[in-house]
C-alpha cells in the first residue's frame, strides 16, 4: 500500500454549511457564507430556501450570498421542496416551515424516500403543525405550519438534526420550546445561534428557545473543514506505512471527535496542532503519522453519536488491526442513506474480512492483510463509496466500486484529492 504524504484542506463542513444557509431565514440584510461545502446536499438546502423566497447566489469559489428580510418574509413555495439525498436538508427545513402559515411539500431521491421521518413528524405535530406523509412515515410529505405552541421534548436517540428541527420551529412558537438530548450531540446549532445572535438558554443537555422577537442582523461566517471528510484520510494514513499527513483547519467540535479518540486508542499517532476558534467553532490542524499496526478496540456505545458517520471508515482500520474491533450501539446506521451495517459487512466479507454482523453493530477480526479484489456495492451511499476507495488503497488488490459517482453528494473532489496524496494508484 502506498503512503499518504502531504497536506490537504478538505471541503467545508456539511453540517455547518446547511445551518449557515438555513438559519439565514431568520436574518435581515445580505449574509455571506465562505468555504461552504460543495456537496450536492448543501445545494439542495440552498434551492429549498430559494423556493421560499430567499435570494441566494454562489460564486465560483464557493461563497454564498443570501438576501432576506426576516422569517416573516418567507413565501409559500409553489413547487416541491426537493431535498435530494440530504437528510439534514429535509429535517431542518421541516422545522423551519413548520412555523409558517402555509403548506410546504417535500420530497427527495429514492434513497431519502426510504429514510424514516417519524422522529421529526412527532415533535412538529406536538408543537401544532399538521403533517401528511406517505405511510405516515416517509417522503413525500406535506407540512401545514403556523400557530405553534412551545413544548419540552426529551429525545430518545441523540440527534443533532432532530434537535435543530425542533428549535427552528420553536423560534416561531408561542412560549418556550426545549430539547433535551440523552447524551452529547454535535452542538453546531448552539454555537451558530450564539455567533449570529439568536437568543437561547442552555442547561446541561437541554437547549431552549422562545419566539424570536426580531430578525437577527446579516452575518458573515466561514465554515471549517469537515472532520467527517477528513476521517477517510486519517484512517488511510494511520493504516499505511510511511504516511505523514496534515489536514488543515478541520472542525474540532466536541460532539464530532470520535474519529480522533478511536484512532488514538488504537495506537495511531494523531496530533492536534494550531488549535483556534473560527466563527464560534473550534478548529485545528490534524497531523497523522504511521505508527505501526493498529490495536483492536471496542467503540464505547455512548460515544457513537460523536462520530456515527465515521464508523464505516473506522471499520477499515479495524480490518487491519491487531486483535478485534467491535462496534455496538450503532443501530442508527441502519437508517442512513443505506443500511450501512449490512451493506458494510457484506462488502467487507466479499473482500476477505472476517466480520460478524450484529443488530446494532459488528465485530471485525483484524488481519495483517486483506486480499480485496472484490466488488464493492455503494447502494448509492456516498460514505460507503468513499470507504470503498480508501479500502481499495489499503487492501492487497483494488476493489471494483460499482457507483463512485454518489460521492458527489458530500465530497465531489474526493477521488482527485485521494490521487493527490497517493500518486497514480487511483
Amino acid at each position: 500500500m502506498a503512503p499518504f504524504i502531504g497536506s490537504l484542506t478538505v471541503p467545508g463542513d456539511k453540517s455547518i454549511s446547511h445551518r449557515a444557509l438555513i438559519f439565514s431565514a431568520f436574518s435581515t440584510g445580505k449574509s455571506r457564507v465562505l468555504n461552504c461545502s460543495p456537496a450536492h446536499d448543501v445545494e439542495s438546502s440552498a434551492e429549498c430556501l430559494r423556493k421560499l423566497g430567499l435570494k441566494i447566489t454562489r460564486d465560483e469559489i464557493g461563497v454564498f450570498e443570501i438576501e432576506n428580510d426576516g422569517i416573516d418574509s418567507l413565501v409559500a413555495p409553489t413547487d416541491i421542496l426537493d431535498a435530494g439525498n440530504s437528510g439534514t436538508t429535509i429535517r431542518l427545513m421541516s422545522g423551519l416551515v413548520a412555523g409558517r402559515p402555509f403548506v410546504s411539500k417535500f420530497d427527495g431521491d429514492e434513497s431519502l424516500r426510504r429514510r424514516t421521518m417519524k422522529r421529526v413528524f412527532e415533535p412538529l405535530r406536538e408543537l401544532g403543525a399538521q403533517v401528511s406523509a406517505r405511510e405516515d412515515t416517509f417522503a413525500p410529505f406535506a407540512i401545514t405550519g403556523g400557530n405553534l405552541i412551545g413544548k419540552s421534548f426529551e429525545l430518545k436517540v441523540a440527534s443533532a438534526q432532530v434537535e435543530a428541527c425542533v428549535l427552528l420551529a420553536g423560534l416561531q412558537a408561542d412560549g418556550e420550546t426545549s430539547v433535551t438530548a440523552p447524551h452529547t450531540v454535535r452542538d453546531h446549532t448552539r454555537r451558530m445561534f450564539e455567533y449570529i445572535g439568536i437568543p437561547f438558554n442552555q442547561n446541561s443537555k437541554t437547549l431552549s428557545v422562545k419566539r424570536l422577537a426580531k430578525p437577527v442582523d446579516a452575518y458573515e461566517l466561514t465554515v471549517p473543514s469537515d472532520i467527517s471528510s477528513a476521517a477517510f484520510f486519517m484512517v488511510a494514513a494511520a493504516c499505511s506505512p510511511g504516511s505523514d499527513l496534515t489536514l488543515t483547519t478541520v472542525g474540532m467540535n466536541p460532539g464530532r471527535t470520535l474519529i480522533v479518540d478511536i484512532l488514538r486508542s488504537m495506537g495511531a499517532s494523531v496530533e492536534i496542532e494550531n488549535a483556534r476558534v473560527l466563527c464560534g467553532e473550534p478548529v485545528a490542524d490534524i497531523h497523522i503519522q504511521y505508527n505501526g499496526r493498529l490495536k483492536g478496540v471496542a467503540v464505547p456505545p455512548d460515544s457513537i453519536a460523536s462520530g456515527i458517520d465515521e464508523i464505516p471508515i473506522l471499520a477499515i482500520a479495524g480490518a487491519l488491526c491487531d486483535g478485534e474491533f467491535h462496534v455496538s450501539g450503532a443501530a442508527e446506521l441502519r437508517h442512513k442513506e443505506s443500511d450501512r451495517i449490512t451493506s458494510l459487512c457484506d462488502n467487507l466479507k466479499a473482500a476477505g474480512v472476517k466480520v460478524e454482523e450484529q443488530p446494532d453493530g459488528f465485530t471485525v477480526q483484524g488481519q495483517k492483510t486483506i486480499r480485496g479484489g472484490s466488488p464493492w456495492l455503494t447502494h448509492l451511499d456516498h460514505r460507503l463509496a468513499m470507504t470503498g476507495l480508501i479500502a481499495s488503497q489499503v487492501f492487497d488488490a483494488q476493489l471494483d466500486i460499482d457507483d463512485p459517482s454518489c460521492m458527489s453528494v458530500s465530497y465531489p473532489t474526493f477521488a482527485d484529492d485521494l490521487a493527490q496524496l497517493v500518486g497514480s494508484k487511483t
